[in-house]
């Protein structure tokens, strides 16, 4: 080897292990613990590294201000949206102050906003004691034999500013109590949330009594100290393959990454990025939020540099949120566009690839030559009424399942009729439904019909 080569390998070298030092320190400096391994790795992770554990006991000398209140039993065994009180069953945790119910009769999905409090976020955007509400609320209902709901004005079911959610009271009876807990006053009592027209509620004395508890004894939200769930390090910077084949590591972290956006869903967006190794594209969901300015930047076609929160969240599935959006002098964390109307295309995948290939999950992908064998029609008052479900068997003889958002033609809503025992091209999403994959068709556009 000549002596000008021999110096070219060492200064590479050299660089290369001066970039690993360097990064190394930096992320010592943020107390970040991107070095925490997935389970199963067989590595050890630095307790200084990791976000904490939050445990909290209520000190048992302080006032039950839950029980304080009284629920007039008389008439739970009715619906609450009809009457305004009613027994009803979970049917989605959603955070600490939000929960779906189903009413007593089982026909229709309550959401409900849990009247005079405040939980900080941790859907849309994660905040400080965001996660510690949502677990606290969670708990107390998975640990009820009862649940009933009340409006705060009798016998008249309200919405909140949305018209979308209802206003209730939440009570509950303990596994093993024969005593009806209220649970808007014991979450304040535990200085989980802020108030939100306590006092004019019709149970606003107790709930300001406990409220001011909560702010003289320093609990939890009210006690200067640092949510232990939430992350306060320095953004992480990395790709979709890093952050999505990594996800307990990551969860809770604030990340940065770049990709395209393939779809626009649910108030968010499905993002990919191609890696050179694998010669394949992982994808990720980012969630935009309400926030006004979203819908100019989440836009099929945008190459977009974010920064959010990641959250391996057991309602939603894996997924980045609290992104911020400015069109004037934007922070470093502002989602911001890099280039438009990029030209992007779904990868062809076989039926094996969507039984079994999981890595591929929310990216654009493409089905070829699946016949439809049977159809079910979701019937609801949520969003998804009408979305149907398509049992499909690929040339091979595999079973595949394609899921439609609500599809229109010409203004009319699709139904059945359209696919039924028809053979299709299709493309959309690679997503998981309950563990079982499926393809997740958004627009007919996405449909080629063969025969």
């Amino acid at each position: 080897m000549n002596i000008k080569k021999f110096l070219r390998i060492l200064r590479a070298g050299l660089a290369a292990l001066l970039a690993l030092t360097l990064a190394v320190s930096l992320l010592l400096a943020s107390g970040c613990y991107v070095n925490k391994k997935p389970a199963g790795s067989g590595e050890s992770t630095p307790e200084a590294d990791i976000v904490g554990e939050w445990d909290y006991v209520r000190d048992a000398s302080l006032p039950d201000f839950a029980t304080m209140v009284k629920l007039k039993t008389s008439d739970i065994e009715a619906d609450f949206d009809k009457t305004g009180r009613g027994l009803v069953t979970v049917e989605q945790y959603i955070d600490g102050d939000t929960v779906h119910f189903w009413n007593n009769s089982h026909t229709e999905i309550i959401k409900v906003r849990f009247v005079g409090i405040d939980t900080p976020e941790s859907t849309g955007k994660v905040e400080p004691w965001g996660h510690p509400a949502s677990i606290y609320t969670k708990t107390k209902l998975q640990n009820a034999s009862q649940i009933v709901l009340e409006s705060n004005e009798e016998g008249t079911p309200t919405v909140d500013s949305t018209g979308e959610r209802y206003l209730a009271w939440v009570w509950y009876k303990p596994n093993g109590s024969d005593t009806w807990r209220n649970l808007n006053i014991e979450i304040l009592s535990d200085g989980l949330a802020m108030g939100k027209s306590t006092s004019s509620t019709r149970y606003g004395d107790v709930a300001m009594d406990a409220l001011t508890s909560a702010r003289t004894e320093r609990i939890n939200l009210y006690s200067g100290k640092r949510d232990p769930l939430f992350y306060y390090g320095e953004t992480i910077e990395l790709t979709i393959k890093a952050l999505v084949m990594n996800r307990s590591a990551y969860s809770s972290l604030k990340v940065r990454f770049e990709g395209v956006v393939t779809k626009e869903s649910g108030g968010g967006i499905y993002m990919e990025q191609f890696d050179e190794d694998t010669q394949q594209y992982y994808g990720v969901y980012v969630y935009g939020g309400y926030a006004p300015l979203a819908p100019k930047f989440l836009v099929p076609g945008y190459r977009l540099s974010v920064t959010g929160t990641a959250d391996d969240n057991e309602n939603f599935g894996f997924q980045v949120s609290g992104l911020s959006f400015s069109l004037i002098n934007p922070t470093d964390d502002d989602t911001k566009i890099i280039e438009k109307d990029v030209k992007f295309e779904p990868t062809l995948i076989t039926a094996d690839d969507l039984l079994t290939n999981d890595t591929l999950e929310n990216t654009y992908v493409r089905l070829e030559n699946i016949t439809v064998k049977s159809i079910y029609t979701t019937q609801s008052t949520t969003d998804s009424n009408g979305a149907m479900t398509l049992t499909c068997t690929s040339a091979d003889g595999k079973t595949v399942t394609v899921r439609t958002v609500k599809l229109t033609l010409d203004g009319e809503t699709v139904t059945e009729d359209y696919f039924a025992g028809k053979t299709m091209n299709v493309q959309g999403i690679f997503t998981y439904y309950q563990g079982s994959p499926q393809l997740k068709l958004f627009t007919l556009a996405d449909v080629e019909i063969l025969q």
